[in-house]
């Protein structure tokens, strides 16, 4: 059965619709749907000062934003398994 194919808007689109969406602070809740990894986890990597970098305002309230997390998806990105992130060049 094939999947059904969904025409998503390009960045340029969205950027050009709401200029500001990249830097909009995000909850974790919409951080954990971006990165694509449990909320549990997102606090767990905050608790050990790993993941992806975020804001924190006030106490309690903790806030991350989009580009921040693309960026350090797209650090992430590896060619093959082997591949350790390193300038191997």
């Amino acid at each position: 059965m094939p999947l059904a194919t969904i025409d998503l808007p390009s960045l340029g689109e969205i950027l050009k619709d709401s200029p500001g969406w990249l830097d909009e602070a995000v909850d974790t809740a919409e951080a954990s749907r971006i990165v694509g990894f449990p909320v549990c986890t997102l606090h767990t990597w905050r608790s050990r000062g790993e993941g992806p970098p975020f804001l924190k305002i006030g106490t309690r309230s903790v806030r991350y934003q989009r580009r921040t997390l693309f960026q350090w998806l797209a650090e992430r990105q590896r060619r093959n398994t082997a591949d350790d992130g390193g300038d191997h060049g």
